[in-house]
């Protein structure tokens, strides 16, 4: 995730860029029309392979400078939402499918969402 393109940079996170677009693709096939949970996942991967994106659950906090540390505080503020029951199902499916993603990009599982 540094400033560059894509094309300076072969990971983000633990992940090949590649890793992240193939599975963004999965995504975009298997559910055009998908419900929160796989529309938040494809919302971690496109801003993490082009992080001037919309963030995907990012709220008024200061924005850490350093990339990594960028995707690790979206992925800690994505569970924080998961778990928070003032925010609507669906809001908290939506966090939910951003902090798996993120979580995989960053390696915390090996389990692709």
């Amino acid at each position: 995730m540094s400033p560059g393109t894509l094309t300076e940079q072969s990971t983000v996170g633990i992940r090949a860029v590649e890793e992240i677009r193939d599975a963004l693709d999965r995504i975009a096939r298997q559910a055009p029309k998908a419900g929160p949970r796989r529309q938040g996942v494809a919302a971690a991967y496109r801003w993490a392979l082009s992080p001037r994106e919309d963030v995907p659950i990012q709220r008024s906090a200061p924005v850490p400078a350093d990339p990594l540390l960028r995707l690790m505080a979206e992925e800690r503020l994505a569970l924080a939402s998961w778990h928070d029951e003032r925010l609507t199902p669906g809001d908290r499916r939506y966090a939910r499918g951003v902090a798996q993603a993120l979580g995989w990009i960053l390696g915390y599982t090996p389990r692709c969402p």
